[in-house]
C-alpha cells in the first residue's frame, strides 16, 4: 500500500513538472484520540503541511495518510476537518506542534534509510522496556524535601518498594503528562499509586504559591494525579499537578485538597538540573498537614485577596493566620480595611457583606456593602429602643 510519504513525493514531482510551486514539510507523529483518561482510543499519525499555489493564491493544508486533517486560512487560522473534529481540536493541534521543527521531504528521504536500519535495534530496546532518553523529559529531585517532613519519594512510598531511583515527567498525550519511574537497571517502572484524575484535561483551578511565598495566584492546570493512598493528607486529598511553564518546560507542583470546600492549593516540586530557588520553610509549612491541619482558611483568604486585587495576585504572608507578619498589603485590602473601620466592624465581617453586595467594581460593591451594614445598624438600634 502506498504511504502518505510516497503519495506526497509523487505529488511534489508532478507539480514541479507542471510548473506549480509546492512545498511539503513533515511535522512528525501527532496524537489523535477521544478525551479518554485510559488512552484506549489513542492513535498516532504522520503529519505533513502542504503548501501549494492555485489561481495565484497560496493555500496550506495539514495532511495525514487518511487525507486532510486541517486547513489554514489567509489569517493563519486552523480549521479541523469534519472527520477529525471528534478526535482533535485546533488548540490541541497547536499544542502538539509547539517547538516542533518541521523537516523537508528531501531531508526526510536522507533519514529514512537510517530509520529503517535502526528500527530493529529500537524494537529490541522497547521489548526490554529500557528508558529511552528524551530531551524534553524533566527529572524530579525525589530526595529533596517538599514539606518539612517528606520528600517526593516519601510521599510516594512505592518508589522505595520498587527500587526506583529516578522519576521523569513526560508529555504523553494532547495535553497530558505522565510520571515515569526508572530503576537501577534503567528500566521504566509504572507508578501505580499516581492516578490521573478527571480525564486527560481537567483544567482544574488551583491556588498556587511560589517557592519563596512572594506570589500567590490562581491558575488552571492540565494534568492532575492523586496519590492513592496519600501519605501526608490522606486518600485522594493530595497529589501532583503538571503544566507547561516558560519555554515549554513542564512545571510540577504538589497539591492538597481542602476537604471542607473541595478547593485546591499547591507549591512547587524541585526539579533536577535547573536553577530554581530553594523552597522557603514558611511555604513548606503552609502545605504540611501537621503544620496546617486544614488549608481551607488560607485558600479562602487567597481567593478574596486575588479577587479584589487588580493584578490578581497576593503573597503568602498576607493570607496566613498571623496578621502581624504581613509585609505587603494590596491596595484593594487597604480600601476594604478602611471601609470596615468606617462601619466599626471587623475586616472579616465586612468581607462577608462584600461578597453579597452588588456592583461591577470594587468601589461599587464597597459602597453597597456599607449601605447595607448601616441599615442593619439603624434597624438593630430601633429594635433595641
Amino acid at each position: 500500500m502506498e504511504t502518505v510519504f510516497e503519495k506526497l513525493k509523487k505529488q511534489q514531482n508532478n507539480n514541479i513538472e507542471e510548473g506549480t510551486n509546492i512545498d511539503i514539510l513533515y511535522y512528525g507523529k501527532i496524537v489523535v484520540s477521544k478525551n479518554d483518561a485510559n488512552m484506549k482510543n489513542e492513535k498516532k499519525v504522520d503529519l505533513y503541511l502542504v503548501k501549494k499555489e492555485e489561481n495565484k493564491k497560496i493555500q496550506y493544508e495539514f495532511q495525514t495518510d487518511k487525507g486532510t486533517i486541517a486547513k489554514v486560512n489567509e489569517k493563519g487560522e486552523i480549521t479541523i476537518s469534519e472527520q477529525y473534529k471528534n478526535l482533535l481540536n485546533e488548540k490541541e493541534l497547536l499544542l502538539q506542534l509547539h517547538d516542533v521543527i518541521p523537516t523537508s521531504l528531501k531531508e526526510l528521504e536522507k533519514k529514512q534509510e537510517k530509520i529503517n536500519s535502526n528500527s530493529k535495534t529500537k524494537e529490541k530496546e522497547e521489548q526490554t522496556n529500557q528508558y529511552q532518553s528524551n530531551s524534553k523529559d524533566i527529572e524530579i529531585d525525589i530526595n529533596k524535601k517538599i514539606t518539612p517532613t517528606k520528600t517526593f519519594a516519601q510521599l510516594v512510598p512505592e518508589i522505595e518498594k520498587k527500587g526506583i531511583n529516578k522519576v521523569k515527567v513526560r508529555r504523553n498525550s494532547v495535553a497530558g503528562f505522565e510520571f515515569i519511574g526508572i530503576n537501577n537497571q534503567g528500566e521504566e517502572i509504572k507508578l501505580e499509586s499516581l492516578k490521573q484524575t478527571e480525564g486527560t484535561n481537567p483544567t482544574k483551578e488551583i491556588i498556587k504559591v511560589n517557592k519563596d511565598g512572594t506570589e500567590v495566584k490562581k491558575e488552571s492546570v492540565y494534568t492532575m494525579v492523586k496519590i492513592d493512598p496519600g501519605q501526608n493528607q490522606g486518600k485522594g486529598n493530595e497529589g501532583f499537578t503538571v503544566d507547561l511553564g516558560a519555554y515549554g518546560i513542564p512545571e510540577v507542583n504538589y497539591y492538597r485538597r481542602s476537604e471542607e470546600t473541595n478547593q485546591y492549593t499547591s507549591i512547587p516540586v524541585s526539579l533536577k538540573n535547573t536553577n530554581q530557588k530553594t523552597t522557603k520553610k514558611e511555604v513548606q509549612n503552609y502545605i504540611e498537614k501537621t503544620k496546617n491541619t486544614t488549608v481551607a482558611n488560607d485558600i479562602e483568604r487567597a481567593e478574596n485577596r486575588i479577587q479584589y486585587n487588580e493584578n490578581e495576585k497576593t503573597t503568602l504572608d498576607s493570607i496566613d493566620d498571623d496578621l502581624s507578619n504581613d509585609k505587603t498589603i494590596d491596595d484593594s485590602e487597604i480600601i476594604i480595611r478602611k471601609a470596615a473601620k468606617r462601619c466599626k466592624i471587623s475586616v472579616e465581617s465586612f468581607k462577608e457583606e462584600l461578597e453579597k453586595a452588588d456592583g461591577d467594581t470594587l468601589e461599587e460593591k464597597i459602597e453597597n456593602a456599607e449601605e447595607e451594614i448601616n441599615e442593619q445598624f439603624i434597624g438593630n438600634r430601633e429594635r433595641r429602643a
